[in-house]
Order: C-alpha cells, then sequence, then structure tokens
C-alpha cells in the first residue's frame, strides 16, 4: 500500500520519507492500546482503514483515543463515516472519556469532522527551521 503524502509540507525523497515514517509508526506502536479496523467490500478488497489508540490524555489526564489515521479509497461513499463510527464504539466500550486526531488546517475534512460534532480545542504552531 502506498503511503500517504498530501498532507507533507516537506519535499523528502522516497526513501528518506518511508524510513522516518517507519520511525514514526514504531514510537507510536510503543504505547497505548491499539485498534486496527478495515473496511472491505464484498470479495475482501480493501476500501479504507482507521488506526485508533487508547492512551493517557496529555491535556486533560483522562483515558482518551486518538485517530491516527483514517484514509478511504473512495470518499463519499459513507466508507469513512462507517470508519469513524467503529473507531468511537471501540473507544467508548475500552474506557476513553473523548476521542481526538490531528487535521490540517488546509484539510477539506475538517468540515466533515465538524459535522460529526468533533470540535477544535487547540492549534499546533509550528515554524520552519
Amino acid at each position: 500500500m502506498k503511503i500517504s503524502r498530501s498532507f507533507s509540507r516537506f519535499q523528502l525523497g522516497d526513501e528518506e520519507y518511508e524510513e522516518n515514517y517507519g520511525k514514526v509508526i514504531k514510537s507510536l506502536l510503543s504505547t497505548g492500546e491499539h485498534k486496527f479496523f478495515v473496511a472491505t467490500d464484498p470479495y475482501g478488497r480493501y476500501l479504507g482503514h482507521v488506526w485508533v489508540c487508547l492512551k493517557i490524555d496529555t491535556a486533560d489526564f483522562v483515558p482518551s483515543a486518538y485517530i491516527y489515521g483514517i484514509e478511504t479509497l473512495f470518499p463519499g461513499m459513507g466508507i469513512g463515516s462507517a470508519l469513524l463510527k467503529k473507531a468511537e464504539e471501540w473507544a467508548k466500550r475500552v474506557g476513553a472519556r473523548k476521542i481526538s486526531l490531528r487535521v490540517d488546517v488546509n484539510n477539506p475534512a475538517r468540515k466533515w469532522y465538524a459535522e460529526k460534532g468533533y470540535s477544535e480545542r487547540a492549534v499546533i504552531m509550528e515554524k520552519p527551521l
């Protein structure tokens, strides 16, 4: 499966990007309780996925679910909504008190998340060096 890079602001070569991506994934998997949900068609073909992790939140210090990634091959067909619902149901079942995710400011999905009940709470400030 091809790694999504549409959100990255930096022009990294494929090798450097994939190496760093692997390091990030390894780091993320080292803490918390993880769950992956995959959507498939009736023939078992991949349609999309969501990756959610339960950990103690660093702002409120309560059990929280964090969505590390949600992606679908066919936007607008309800696949993302179904995956998001599964992630939320799992999070609630395992004791999360809230669920959150990070979305780039220019990502049109911000409106979609707002329609699903998500609200903006914080802003990440960054400066290229």
